[in-house]
This record gives C-alpha cells, structure tokens and sequence, in this order.
C-alpha cells in the first residue's frame, strides 16, 4: 500500500494519486467522519484554496465529501494558508482545509488539513486517515446515513475578515514609514489581498505577477525565484520588494540594491528585535530546520546569546518544536516564518508587515538593516528520480553519517517530501570545498540512483 501524506499535507500531480477524483472523494470523507464535532451538531469546515487551475476540481469533490457526511461548507474562495486557521477560528469550525501545492507549479495540488484548535493535523491523524481510506474493509464503515445531507455557502467577505486580523497585529506605538514597495504574488493567492493592505496602510504598491491564469502560479516567479523582483526594486528605485510563494504562507525579501535576503536573515530580524524588547525574555529558543545556514548559528549563540533548535525539514516539524520549547519564533531558510504571538502558521504577508514596522523602527534602510551576519557558503543540488528508493534510503543515511575532515564543513543529503527528488546541501566557510564537495556526493548519488 502506497503513502498519502507527505512532509506538508499532500501533494501530486493533478489526477493522480493518491488525488485522483475517486480518492479525493475517500479522504474528504474520511477527514470529515475523524474531525468532525462528536455532538454531530452544526459541524462547519472552511475551504481555501491557491490560484492553480486545479482548484475547480478539487474544490467541489472536496466539498462533496464534507456534504456527504453531514457538514456544513463555508467555501472562502482563494486566500492564503495562514487565513485558514483565523477564519476557522472566527468561524468555529471544526476543520479546515487548503487546497495547495504551495510552492510548485499549476500540473502539481495538494491539500493541507487544519483541526479545530487551527493547527495542522498531527502525523497520528494522518495515519488513521491512511489507514482507512487505503483499506477497503475500514473505508465501508466511513457512512452517513442520515436523509439530511449537510450544504455549502460561499463567505463573501472572507478577505477582508483576514485583512482585518493582519491590521489588528500592527504595533500602534511604531510610527511606520510610508515606503515605496514592490510585492510579487507569484500569480497566487496573495494576487489580490497583499496588494491592497499595503495600499491601505499608506504604502506606495507596485505589483507585479498578479495576474493569475491558472497556470502561471510559482511560474519563475514569487518566493521560488526573485529575478524579476530583483530588477523591478532597482529599476524603480523601490525601499524594498516582498515575494510571496503560491499559497501566501513564505516570505523572501529584496533590498533596494536588488539582493535577496533569505528566511533565515529575516528570522534574525525578528531575534534581535525580539530580544531588544523589555518585555521579551532573550532566552527563548529559535526553531529552524537543518538547512538553516551556520552564519545564522552562530550570529544567534554569540551576538544575541539565543539558542538554534532544529528539526526536520517543514514548517509543521518547527511548529511542533516552538511548541515543545515555548518558542515566539521560529521558521525556515525558504521563507516560513511563523510568529507564534500572532499566528500559527507561517504567513508572508504577516511577516512583510513586521519587517515593514522594524526597519521603520531602526531608521534604516532595508539594506542595513539586513546586514547581521555573513551567511557560510551553501550549494544546493537537487536530483531527479524515478525508481522507488526505499532500497536506497540506508544508503541516504549511511552518507549523512560520513564524517568530514573539515569541521567547517557539513552535508546533509534528504529525500524531497513534496517531489521526486533527492536534496543535496553543502555547506562550510571555503566557496571552492563546498563546490568540490557538492560535485564528490552528486556523484556518488547518481552512481546509486542509476543501479
């Protein structure tokens, strides 16, 4: 029997499994029957979605399922992830569901569930549901035989609700600058929410990839590639530019040079604000994962003496951990940056704004304000596959095992959780080892990968 979850929810190409209509219909269902309220009364489930064309079809079969066994649908239309668990909450509802493939292009969807208290689902819960939907025997029991199906609404105001609560996390004693901005949407969810709370607030907006089409979310474009970002900043001699992935829920910033600036920098932005702040304890922990860069480490434990905790990779493992340590921060090197004072997941567009009311709060440029630490070196490899690998994976582990003669140096090899990939990273102080060392374990990896 095959696996339905991967490392955020799941993930496929469209049509095929584990989300193939047929399937599709099995999950819902069976999400519905494990979530639902126990006293069966009034039992409600927000659906979102991205701007992938996919949508219109996992939209009303998702829909189906949650009628079928007697609930009511509130159906918000496309928003970001993180608008999920605050409508859920205002809502009350009992489940909550996206339907996303994040940061992949439109031939990829996938589905992220949320429970009742607005948080993603444990790998407990993902089990069960596994092992009903994927046994015949156990999936017969999953019935609703009552007459009275549930119905589905359409919350016509569900983006200002979420624009409302991202107001609502502003800091009223921060005078924030009025500034020249340039957001890219990724032809995604945040097309049109983003661009009009910055224009609220008093910011000058320039937009671009906002013009979804169905298939050209994440095309080139947003938290996955800033090229385009890079040279609308400059060329317009923009303060700064944001870049949102497909789902809203990541967050890369450009300067007004055009240079990037990763999750993990924009995490030291929030520690040394944070720690900054009186009523802030400096000894909580920072949650990342293992791809966070060493520099980073380091600028933490010796400048602002604050701890780097890391799990595995996906935002859900850092939520996991900020929890279990009590952390106000956490996130990840790609762009998720969760604020556990005002959200529970990671969300762009809430962390754009709070980059906005520090920089502000430092008089300083974006570029200044940015320049914390200087990050080790790193070269990422991505390989293809198309073989099974589970005979492969001791061979991943015994790898990652190798000890290296450079203490400075570091590798870490992973299976991709969301595509067909092996994900190689490198990383230590020389530039010319970590190439060396990048095209050693590519090698060895492909050598493996062909037999």
């Amino acid at each position: 029997m095959g696996k339905i979850f991967g490392t955020d929810g799941i993930r496929c190409l469209v049509n095929h499994e584990p989300l193939s209509v047929e399937k599709t219909l099995k999950i819902a269902k069976t999400v519905g029957f494990l979530l639902k309220s126990k006293n069966n009364k009034n039992s409600r489930v927000v659906i979102s979605k991205d701007t992938r064309l996919s949508g219109y079809l996992y939209e009303p079969l998702i829909t189906a399922g949650f009628i079928s066994m007697g609930m009511e649908v509130i159906l918000v239309g496309p928003l970001p992830t993180p608008a999920v668990p605050h409508l859920m909450r205002t809502l009350r509802a009992d489940i909550g569901v996206m339907i996303t493939a994040s940061h992949n292009t439109y031939e990829y969807n996938g589905l992220k569930f949320f429970n009742s208290d607005g948080c993603k689902i444990s790998d407990k819960l993902e089990k069960q549901i596994e092992d009903i939907v994927l046994s015949k025997k156990k999936y017969t029991k999953i019935i609703n035989s009552e007459l009275n199906t549930g119905k589905a609404i359409r919350l016509k105001d569900a983006s200002g609700r979420y624009s409302e609560f991202l107001k609502s996390t502003l800091d009223k004693h921060i005078k924030v600058k009025k500034l020249k901005i340039v957001l890219d949407c990724g032809n995604g969810a945040t097309y049109e929410i983003a661009p009009n709370i910055f224009w609220e607030l008093g910011h000058k907006v320039i937009s671009i990839n906002n013009k979804p089409n169905g298939i050209n979310i994440n095309q080139s474009c947003g938290a996955v590639d800033v090229s385009q970002l890079s040279k609308k900043v400059v060329d317009e001699k923009a303060d700064i530019g944001f870049a949102f992935d497909g789902d809203g829920d990541r967050l890369i910033v450009v300067d007004e040079k055009g240079m990037e600036i990763d999750g993990d920098k924009i995490i030291a932005l929030f520690a040394t604000h944070l720690t900054k702040l009186n009523k802030t304890n400096s000894k909580f922990p920072v949650i990342t994962t293992v791809m966070s860069n060493l520099g980073f480490e380091k600028y933490l434990l010796n400048k602002l003496k604050i701890k780097l905790k890391r799990s595995s990779v996906g935002d859900i493992n850092v939520i996991k951990e900020m929890g279990k340590f009590n952390s106000i921060l956490g996130g990840e090197q790609s762009g998720h940056i969760i604020l556990s004072n005002f959200s529970k997941t990671g969300d762009g567009i809430l962390a754009a704004l709070k980059v906005i009311e520090i920089i502000s709060k430092n008089n300083k440029t974006t570029s200044k304000s940015f320049r914390l630490y200087e990050s080790f070196p790193q070269n990422k490899v991505n390989i293809s596959y198309k073989k099974v690998l589970t005979k492969n994976l001791k061979f991943i582990e015994n790898l990652n095992k190798e000890k290296l003669k450079d203490k400075n140096m570091r590798i870490l090899i992973r299976k991709s959780g969301t595509e067909p990939l092996i994900r190689l990273l490198v990383e230590g102080r020389d530039i010319n080892k970590v190439q060396e060392y990048s095209k050693y374990y590519e090698k060895k990896i492909r050598i493996k990968l062909e037999k």
